[in-house]
């Protein structure tokens, strides 16, 4: 097929070779999907052992802090919706080289964030066979996912569409029956259990304030992901439309299942008491109702919960490899598209290096999780600041130019600044907290990789013009037939 025509098909399809067909639908579960995953379903245990029911506060802080990173990354995406987004932006309004480091941090980010889920994946399948070998669960998921990944977008949406769907209706049906546990007594011999257990049982604070700071190195990574919703509008259909409903729904929607399932767990049972068992509130909950396969109908979910979150980091990772390729940061192998306007050779070249995460399972099945998830936090951190920085100039320049947005943050620069200080504030519990400072160490080495890397094999050869030019422009973006 020749270039002229794949322009023709690019500018067709959205100006950056790939295919505008992802629904709204599909584009506000992809996100969903993509943060919702194992921690919430099981994670959440260990930041209640550090500040009791005062977590709850903490994830309400972590929300307003994911939902003013979603608003500023909204005002751009809405503006100009493209393959790489927030990196694109970083390298357009602080610098090709913030643009390149960007890239590279979330891209790692979602690496390891694969990495974790697939070796969770392992050890929640020995809950069923326990002599199975954790690392070949992973493989066998890995592997799927890969070729999934590899058809036309439009099926990978509705395919990550009802892995998103199970797992939000699993949320709700715990929502649901935890209310009625609290306000009614039903599955509770008749009593009500009310709110009391948020503050007795040593208090709302049984830790102190040190307790729930502890626990911020924890709970923002539970929100960490969120942003794949502005990688996803390089393929999203009426982009200016759809973006500036999705952005506002799924934050929406986001905060209700994470600080609803929060509240409605540390309120049907006392906050001790979930230590104590050592299993999933989700275990709890449906045991106390009655189902008696509680136990393994919660593992499906959060096996589910870990797939779907695979196969939203294969799709982002790969995008982002895509769209930062089109302008010369990487090999251009990477922009080369297959015949369902796929790159696929980005989605290989994630999928080989998540692979290195099975290799890790297998010889260190017990504590991969909790090495590879803490790794991913500072990559997480690192994005949500340079979009919050990349909308402070970005809206400066269009007061400059009086350009009236689409989509403007309300408040602004009040609430994009008091993001930045809630971002300082997570990213001082990572580093002093002795579960997740690895992740500062393991994203400062990566991060003088990217450096390193930028300076002696992109910089001289890279200029804004480059930057700014769209993929479609660049003679590597060949579709193969």
């Amino acid at each position: 097929m020749e270039l002229s025509n794949d322009v023709e098909n690019s500018n067709k399809n959205g100006g950056d070779g790939l295919h505008r067909s992802l629904s709204n639908r599909q584009i506000q579960m992809l996100a969903i999907g993509g943060v919702i995953g194992v921690g919430l379903f099981y994670g959440a245990a260990t930041s209640v052992k550090l500040a009791g029911p005062g977590v709850l506060l903490v994830f309400v802080i972590c929300g307003i802090l994911a939902a003013l990173v979603m608003r500023a990354l909204g005002e751009m995406t809405v503006e100009n919706p493209i393959a790489g987004s927030f990196s694109h932006y970083a390298g357009e309004l602080l610098g090709t080289q913030m643009g390149f480091l960007t890239s590279g941090m979330w891209w790692f980010y979602w690496v390891a964030t694969v990495m974790s889920e697939l070796a969770a994946i392992g050890s929640l399948l020995q809950y069923w066979f326990p002599s199975f070998p954790a690392w070949i669960p992973g493989l066998i998921a890995l592997i799927l996912f890969t070729f999934s990944n590899m058809f036309a977008v439009k099926i990978f949406g509705e395919v990550e569409y009802w892995f998103a769907f199970l797992k939000v209706t699993a949320v709700i049906v715990f929502m649901i029956f935890g209310g009625l546990i609290i306000l009614t007594g039903i599955f509770n011999n008749g009593h009500a259990v009310g709110l009391t257990n948020l503050w007795t049982n040593g208090g709302f604070l049984p830790h102190g304030w040190l307790g729930a700071f502890a626990a911020f190195s924890l709970v923002v990574q539970a929100y960490s992901g969120i942003e794949t919703l502005a990688v996803e509008a390089g393929e999203s259909q009426n982009p200016a439309s759809t973006m500036r409903r999705a952005f506002r729904s799924v934050t929406i929607r986001i905060s209700i299942f994470y600080i609803g399932s929060i509240l409605i767990m540390l309120s049907a049972f006392p906050w001790n008491y979930l230590i104590e068992k050592g299993v999933s509130p989700y275990v709890l909950l449906f045991s106390k109702i009655g189902i008696p396969v509680a136990a393994g109908l919660v593992n499906l979910i959060i096996i589910l919960s870990a797939l779907s979150s695979c196969n939203t980091g294969v799709y982002g990772g790969s995008r982002m490899l895509y769209g930062m390729a089109s302008k010369g940061l990487y090999n251009p192998i990477f922009t080369k598209l297959n015949k369902n306007h796929v790159p696929h050779i980005a989605v290989w070249a994630t999928a080989a290096m998540i692979s290195i995460g099975i290799f890790i399972t297998y010889l260190a099945p017990g504590s991969v999780y909790v090495w590879i998830t803490s790794a991913s936090a500072f990559a997480s951190l690192w994005t949500w600041g340079i979009i919050l920085v990349s909308e402070i100039v970005h809206r400066k320049r269009a007061n400059r130019r009086n350009q009236t947005l689409k989509y403007p943050m309300p408040l602004w620069p009040t609430l994009p600044i008091f993001g930045l200080i809630l971002l300082m504030g997570a990213f001082v519990a990572i580093l002093t907290s002795p579960l997740t400072k690895i992740s500062v160490y393991g994203g400062i080495i990566w991060l003088a990789v990217l450096v390193a890397y930028y300076n002696s094999k992109v910089k001289k050869s890279l200029s804004i013009s480059d930057w700014n030019q769209s993929p479609v422009q660049s003679q590597e973006n060949k579709i193969e037939t």
